[in-house]
């Protein structure tokens, strides 16, 4: 008996196709299948010149997928096996913080992030940069690991350590050593004490930041803010200015949030 069931023709190359984004898609599909890729590879499949490539694979690096190891190869970033959120809510929530978080920015002269945990991940839904010129960058829609962001680890210390152990795991597959694992567990212990957490230079080089958890109504963490700013400067303005405003802003959230209803 013929089988009735036919698979769709695969789609052709619109001619109305968007050339730079599609070659930055081809360049996830090479890191994708590749797992490895330098400039001089995807000039050469691209066919376009070696600057062209770099600036295309840099703006891949700048999104989260993809990060550069030290032999300067490119390699897939944390966004790229990045599933979605599939929090329906994630809108309304960003809506509500947006002005605290352009508040937070303008009194600290500093850059405000807001972010959510999605498994060992964090996701910044949003980022207000400060207006100076050694502002830290936008971070908006970027993942990074959870347990090396302020804010992740902020969310990180709202779960007992079996629960964090569990979600990390053990062995090769965790990503974590036994020595990294054991650093993790000090910070969140630090983090549940003081109600804060702290990134030096975890995540960028020459940058650090201080996070803290946000609840719901029913005190359940649904997210977190954090403050960024040059690492050089940070341990001056902490206790005296970032900390106290962080703190102030999470509570003008978290009024704000038990009048919401997110579902």
């Amino acid at each position: 008996m013929r089988n009735t069931r036919r698979h769709p023709p695969l789609p052709e190359r619109p001619p109305t196709a968007v050339e730079a984004l599609d070659r930055g898609l081809r360049l996830l599909q090479m890191l994708r299948d590749y797992g490895s890729l330098r400039v001089a590879d995807a000039s050469q499949h691209l066919g376009i010149s070696r600057s062209s490539a770099h600036r295309l694979l840099q703006t891949l690096v700048f999104r989260g997928f993809a990060v550069q190891d030290e032999a300067h190869a490119y390699l897939p970033g944390p966004s790229m096996d990045a599933g979605p959120a599939r929090l329906a809510w994630t809108k309304d929530f960003r809506r509500l913080c947006q002005p605290h978080l352009e508040v937070l920015s303008r009194r600290t002269r500093e850059s405000a992030n807001l972010m959510i945990r999605v498994g060992r991940n964090v996701r910044f839904l949003g980022t207000v940069r400060a207006r100076t010129v050694d502002a830290t960058h936008d971070r908006d829609g970027v993942v990074m690991p959870a347990h090396e962001a302020s804010g992740g680890k902020a969310l990180l210390a709202e779960l007992h350590d079996d629960e964090v152990r569990t979600l990390f795991g053990t062995g090769p597959a965790s990503g974590l050593s036994d020595l990294e694992t054991a650093k993790l567990m000090t910070d969140l212990a630090a983090v549940r004490r003081h109600g804060f957490a702290l990134n030096v230079e975890e995540t960028e080089r020459g940058v650090a930041a201080v996070g803290t958890a946000i609840h719901d109504r029913w005190g359940t963490a649904v997210g977190a803010v954090s403050v960024s700013t040059r690492a050089d400067r940070f341990a001056e303005r902490l206790n005296g200015l970032l900390l106290p405003l962080l703190l102030d802003s999470r509570s003008q959230i978290e009024r704000d949030l038990a009048e919401l209803d997110l579902g």
